[in-house]
This record gives C-alpha cells, sequence and structure tokens, in this order.
C-alpha cells in the first residue's frame, strides 16, 4: 500500500471538496455563465435544481449496478467522471450541452456519497468511525471556506470556462492519486436467496429526519443574501465575510463532531439540531426589529448555524452505519436521495415562500422543519441509538 489511513481520508477529503465546489460553482459564476451561454440568470440558476434532481433519478439505479464493483473502483470512477463532466462543461457550446455535460457529475454524485462513508468507516480503526466519515466531510466545509471563493475569483478573472477546467484538471489528479494510494477493497459476494431489506424502520426514520434538516436549511441558506440583508443591514463586503463566517465555523464543527460522535452519537445528533434550530430561530427574532439593529445576535446566529449545520449529514449518514444492514452502500445510496430531494426542493420552497410572505417567514420555516427533524430523531431510539453497535461498523 502506498498510504497510511490518514493519507487515504485526506486524499477521499479532497475527492468530497472537488464535488461540492463543482456541484455549486453555479452560485459563484451566475452573470459570467449567463452572458456566456446567452440565458437569464435564472435558467443558471436551475443548473443546482437540474444537478440535484438528477442526482435523485440515478443515483439508486447506478449504485445497484456497481453494487459488485471493488469499492476503489467506485471511488475512482466517480471521481474521474467528475473530472469529464468539468471539462466537458467548459467546452460546452450552449445552454443545454452545459446541463448534459453536469448530468455527467450528477449521475455519479450519488454514487459516491453513497460509498464514501461505508469507504471511510471501512479506512479506520476500531472506534473511530465517526472521526473518519468527518474528515472525508472536512473536505465539503472546505469548499464552502475556500473551494467556491477560489473558483469564483478564477471564475472573475480568467473566465468562467477556466474555472471549471480547473476543477476537471485537479479531479483527475484527484482520481489518480485516489487509485494508487487506496486498497481495492472487494465486495464480499452474498448469496443471492432474498432481497436485501434496506429500507429498514431505522433507515425510513433516519431518511425522514433528513429530508425535514435538509429542505429546512436549504429554504434558508439558498437565500442567504437576503437574510444577511434583514438581519445585519448590509451586503457586499458583509455577505461575504458572513459567508468566511459560516464556513469557518463549519470547519470547527466538523473538528468537534470527529471528536464526540463515536462516543454519544445520539447525543451529538440530537445536539446539532437543536442548536441549529435555535440559531434560526434567533435570525428569526433579529429580523422583527428594524435592520441591523441587533447586527451582533445575528452574526452570532450565523456562526452557531454553520458550527451545527455543517454536523448534521455527519451523524445522520454516520447513523445510517451504526445499525447493521446487509448493504450499507444501497442504504447509504437511500439517504443521499432524500438528502439531495431536499436540496432541490428548499430552493423551490423558499422562493414561494418570500414570493407570498419575505424573507422573516422563510427563516422561521426553516427553523420549524429542523425542529420538527429533531423531533424525529428524539422519538426514533432505534434509528438514532445511543451508542455505536460494534457489528455495525463499518464492515464488508
Amino acid at each position: 500500500m502506498l498510504g497510511s489511513s490518514s493519507l487515504r481520508l485526506v486524499v477521499l477529503a479532497a475527492a468530497a471538496f472537488a464535488y461540492v465546489t463543482a456541484e455549486t460553482l453555479p452560485v459563484g459564476l451566475l452573470p459570467e455563465i449567463s452572458s456566456d451561454m446567452g440565458v437569464g440568470e435564472s435558467a443558471v440558476g436551475l443548473l443546482l435544481s437540474f444537478y440535484a434532481y438528477g442526482v435523485a433519478l440515478m443515483t439508486m439505479p447506478l449504485i445497484s449496478f456497481v453494487r459488485r464493483w471493488p469499492r476503489r473502483t467506485v471511488v475512482v470512477v466517480t471521481v474521474a467522471a467528475l473530472a469529464v463532466s468539468q471539462l466537458l462543461s467548459a467546452l460546452a457550446v450552449g445552454y443545454p450541452m452545459l446541463v448534459a455535460a453536469r448530468m455527467i457529475c450528477a449521475a455519479t454524485h450519488g454514487v459516491f456519497w453513497a460509498v464514501i462513508a461505508p469507504v471511510a468507516a471501512s479506512l479506520a480503526a476500531p472506534g473511530k468511525q465517526g472521526k473518519a466519515i468527518a474528515t472525508v466531510y472536512a473536505g465539503t466545509s472546505l469548499a464552502l471556506v475556500a473551494g467556491n471563493p477560489l473558483s469564483a475569483a478564477v471564475g472573475q478573472w480568467l473566465g468562467w470556462r477556466m474555472a471549471a477546467t480547473s476543477i476537471g484538471v485537479i479531479s483527475a489528479l484527484i482520481a489518480a492519486t485516489l487509485f494508487l494510494v487506496l486498497p481495492v477493497m472487494k465486495v464480499p459476494v452474498t448469496p443471492e436467496r432474498t432481497k436485501i431489506r434496506t429500507l429498514d424502520r431505522s433507515l425510513v426514520m433516519i431518511c425522514v429526519a433528513t429530508f425535514l434538516a435538509v429542505l429546512g436549511h436549504f429554504i434558508a441558506y439558498t437565500y442567504f443574501s437576503l437574510l444577511v440583508d434583514r438581519g445585519l443591514g448590509a451586503m457586499g463586503t458583509t455577505l461575504t465575510m458572513m459567508l468566511l463566517v459560516y464556513g469557518l465555523c463549519g470547519v470547527a464543527g466538523i473538528w468537534i463532531v470527529g471528536k464526540t460522535f463515536d462516543r454519544w452519537p445520539r447525543r451529538s445528533t440530537i445536539g446539532a439540531l437543536s442548536v441549529v434550530a435555535a440559531a434560526l430561530l434567533v435570525l428569526w427574532v433579529t429580523m422583527q426589529s428594524a435592520p441591523g439593529s441587533l447586527a451582533v445576535l445575528a452574526v452570532l446566529a450565523i456562526g452557531l448555524w454553520g458550527l451545527a449545520f455543517t454536523t448534521v449529514p455527519v451523524c445522520l449518514q454516520s447513523s445510517v452505519l451504526v445499525t447493521p444492514r446487509e448493504d450499507p452502500d444501497k442504504a447509504s445510496a437511500i439517504y443521499v436521495v432524500a438528502f439531495q430531494v431536499a436540496i432541490a426542493s428548499g430552493a423551490l420552497v423558499g422562493g414561494v415562500i418570500i414570493d407570498v410572505s419575505g424573507i422573516a417567514v422563510v427563516v422561521l420555516t426553516a427553523a420549524l422543519l429542523v425542529a420538527a427533524a429533531l423531533v424525529t430523531v428524539v422519538f426514533s431510539r432505534s434509528a438514532f441509538p445511543a451508542h455505536r453497535r460494534r457489528e455495525a461498523v463499518g464492515a464488508r
């Protein structure tokens, strides 16, 4: 083997970083893509919805197709597909080709995120699976802190096509590195005597909690700029600073959950959702007064929101692995589908609420949905046990 467990986890985190940066590329370069493609900014915004719904539709068939592939092959192929997708996006001669190029990435996105947690868990020492998964998810936090701003800066300086090309080249290098450092990780052949029962009650409850929490988050986070304007009474540089605060606090949250989840999985999940709900409620309170009058409270709430929500995917996807399952990859795929449908639906629902009632109601709705996810976790002890069950730990 060419790499230690730590090196392997870092390279997997780099792959997660690249995936999240590529997925959200249109957000930071919306005007540039709109002008170059000759379409409205709303059409560029739809690239995210097309992507999320593409993930939801294609993940389950593809995870079934690759379920007998060695896990190294699955990871390398998905990251290589990301590279191809970005390079083709950079060459797109029209909006339909750009959509099609991003669908290549969307097709493999769900498969990548379905296997990444089981792979990370299998590379970790006993009792360290939560920390391993948190290490990989640190890549998503760093994408918010560094990946998105860097890709936006490159796109504004050299053009959005160069930003996409850069992500494509980096992804190709990561795929090659993963091939070198990961073990083969063959999947044991199991008898086909019975259908794998992935949709057990505990998985259903995890997916319900996931959908509610992620829907609530993205109803508000999609309109972060409006939220900052109403809560702080400022945009421009202030918005950039608040995104940085959110992302940096998220990195701290990942570090915290890496220390706590393996010992207290249920408490970690309840704690994360509680803080998110409380932070959103505080933000809603700041919007009941004049813009900027409770600015310090709004900044504190945004920081706590970033700190806590970044840990939520770690807690929820790790919970899929806490309970023994015959096919952890397929169970993770179902979780990913719930997550992606919630992302796509969040932007749409948030937009409708803004048009009807305004940003303050959006934030209150988000808080109530996250609170509903919290209630789901509290009353689902079998899905969110207090302690990790040893036999469940990442074994293939």
